[in-house]
């Protein structure tokens, strides 16, 4: 199940992103400079939480079950959330059809 929701999420992420642009909408387009062409690249973390408690009980009373119904009760609460980040991680130099990855240090 765990398996089955992970790869849900992860299609869904990724097809938002893709319609957002990806990282060309959080770095704009490839530029070429000195002759490379320099591609920016991002990372994207995405954490999801998730909260649960409760509490109950209950009384069945002392008669029988045809002249008493049995009491209960209970109370709970639950909270989810979501975060993405999306940060630089480097940039690709492409030339000529040599491609390098040059990370970037914040």
């Amino acid at each position: 199940m765990k398996e089955l929701i992970t790869d849900a999420l992860q299609k869904k992420i990724g097809a938002t992103l893709e319609s957002l642009g990806g990282a060309r909408a959080v770095f704009g387009d490839p530029v070429t400079f000195n002759g490379e062409q320099v591609i920016p690249v991002a990372r994207i973390t995405v954490q999801l939480a998730a909260d649960a408690d409760g509490q109950g009980g209950g009384a069945a009373g002392v008669a029988s079950a045809l002249s008493q119904r049995a009491r209960g009760g209970g109370s709970g609460t639950a909270s989810a959330g979501v975060q993405v980040a999306i940060e630089p991680a480097g940039v690709l130099r492409k030339d000529g059809d040599t491609l390098t990855f040059v990370a970037i240090d914040i």
